[in-house]
């Protein structure tokens, strides 16, 4: 397990508490070995050219941070843009196929659909494993076979058929692209900007002189605390495959197996050990279901 994913294991607040209190510890003693080898007297002389640099500096790695985070931020929000299209279409096709008039078909069709929601949702805990997504892939490729293989009787039927074909394509494509951006990482080029950035940006500041030590570390301990903080979302934004920002299993996959549970067990209600209630548009997704 790489450092990141073992932070992104964490929760969140200790996650967090963690990263501040290493940039922070790590800067007072930084600052304190500076001190203790070049006298304030001498570092002082340089202040007003230290400044100057300093200035540019910052506002170079307040840029270069910026930018990271806008990058992430996008990443995350086209992810979850995807996962809830995806929902939406896997809903509307289940429907279709719960009303095409040829219920032998309609049934076939069903069992394919209930069969790779149950792979998918087992690819999503096994997302880095190549066996379980080839397997959910030929499970969708059987499922198109027997669409193709259809022969509409009737308009209304081959207005299903195609609407069905259509919301397969795209449940297919965006699966496709939900699982490529929980794979897909910042290149590391990015992480050593990053930190290296930090660094710089944080050692320059043992440069400047104050006859205050005890002000000189609070400020100092303030910027790295910053710098900490945006690290940490850019962790949490970076893998999207782990921790409190993870793109999980859409919520129409649920759904749709929650349906197909309860119209094999029409009584269930309430008191029913599996949890499951009877299919309502309006009804939030159980907290017990895969991610």
């Amino acid at each position: 397990m790489s450092l990141l994913s073992a932070i992104q294991s964490l929760p969140q607040w200790f996650a967090l508490s963690l990263v501040v209190v290493a940039f922070v510890s790590l800067t007072v003693a930084g600052f304190l070995v500076v001190h203790r080898f070049i006298p304030v007297k001498v570092r002082q002389i340089h202040n007003d050219i230290a400044g100057f640099v300093f200035a540019t500096l910052g506002v170079t790695y307040g840029v270069l941070l910026g930018f990271v985070v806008f990058v992430v931020w996008g990443q995350y929000d086209e992810a979850k843009t995807n996962m809830e299209n995806e929902s939406s279409f896997m809903l509307v096709l289940h429907k279709n196929i719960k009303v095409y008039p040829d219920k032998q078909a309609s049934e076939e069709m069903m069992q394919g659909l209930i069969t790779f929601i149950h792979q998918a949702i087992e690819e999503r805990s096994a997302i880095f494993s190549a066996e379980s997504p080839r397997r959910t892939s030929q499970t969708m490729d059987q499922l198109l076979a027997l669409i193709d293989n259809l022969v509409p009787n009737s308009g209304h039927e081959q207005i299903l058929y195609f609407q069905i074909l259509e919301h397969v394509n795209h449940v297919i494509k965006l699966r496709s692209l939900r699982l490529n951006a929980l794979r897909e990482d910042s290149p590391s080029i990015v992480w050593v900007g990053v930190l290296f950035g930090a660094f710089i940006t944080i050692v320059f500041t043992f440069l400047f002189g104050t006859e205050n030590v005890w002000a000189h570390i609070v400020i100092m301990s303030l910027l790295a605390t910053l710098i900490a903080v945006v690290i940490y979302v850019v962790i949490e934004l970076d893998d999207l495959s782990a921790g409190s920002v993870s793109i999980g299993i859409p919520y129409g996959y649920t759904r749709v197996l929650e349906h197909s549970l309860t119209q094999k067990s029409p009584t269930i209600g309430i008191g029913d050990p599996t949890g499951l209630q009877n299919d309502n548009e309006g009804a939030d997704a159980p907290a017990s279901l895969p991610k």
